[in-house]
């Protein structure tokens, strides 16, 4: 697959510090939302506590106070960057490439980052809204959690395709959202193969074949 960051798994490697780690010094929010994601993964959002983020990163426990008031508001931070990495993802994975082609390589993207991030996956979209949880002024509450930047990106790749003739004249909200649709649930399909019987090595083959049946559907006639 061609996005392969999409499909690689955040790093795992701890290093312990001290509380006179330079972490204090303009880096300790990007190093807990590092550690908290690897945290995450390991033990998911219900045991996810700010307590073991601060041992695992080697600070002390009020440190990461400075930047998140509670852990609702690092689960927001958490959120945010999901939805700002699913979208470069699919940057990423339709450079180059025809309107059709593109669709397709972002479907598998989407499944990529799904199968990745698995449990940062199902928080992006966790019925619990974090929204406002976000006190930055300069941004819209709930933007950066609606998938907006990501959902922008497919309806770039429809509409271009529209216009230039390999999808069928219809809506491209309608189209975007069938597809985003289809490989959501692909995409939580694949995550939980284990619990419907898919064997692990088949679920590529299958999330293609998904794809490829949804673009005959859309497509235009001889494209």
């Amino acid at each position: 697959m061609r996005n392969t960051e999409c499909g690689t798994a955040m790093e795992s490697s701890l290093m312990n510090k001290d509380d006179n780690s330079p972490y204090h010094h303009g880096n300790l929010r990007a190093e807990l939302l590092k550690t908290a994601a690897q945290q995450l993964q390991l033990v998911g959002v219900e045991k996810l506590s700010i307590r073991a983020v601060s041992r695992a990163l080697g600070v002390s426990q009020s440190a990461p106070y400075r930047h998140f008031k509670n852990k609702n508001e690092l689960l927001a931070a958490l959120v945010k960057k999901g939805f700002s990495q699913l979208a470069q993802c699919q940057r990423r994975a339709k450079e180059g490439l025809t309107p059709t082609e593109a669709l397709s390589a972002m479907g598998v993207a989407y499944v990529n980052f799904a199968c990745a991030h698995p449990e940062l996956f199902k928080l992006m979209f966790s019925s619990q809204s974090y929204c406002e949880q976000n006190d930055d002024p300069s941004e819209p509450k709930g933007e950066a959690f609606s998938g907006g930047e990501a959902f922008n990106e497919l309806m770039a790749t429809v509409e271009e395709g529209i216009q230039q003739g390999y999808f069928q004249e219809r809506p491209s909200q309608e189209v975007a959202f069938a597809a985003w649709s289809i490989v959501h649930g692909l995409a939580y399909l694949t995550i939980d193969y284990s619990r419907i019987g898919i064997p692990k090595d088949a679920t590529h083959h299958l999330v293609q074949s998904a794809l490829d049946v949804f673009m005959r559907g859309v497509s235009a006639e001889g494209k």
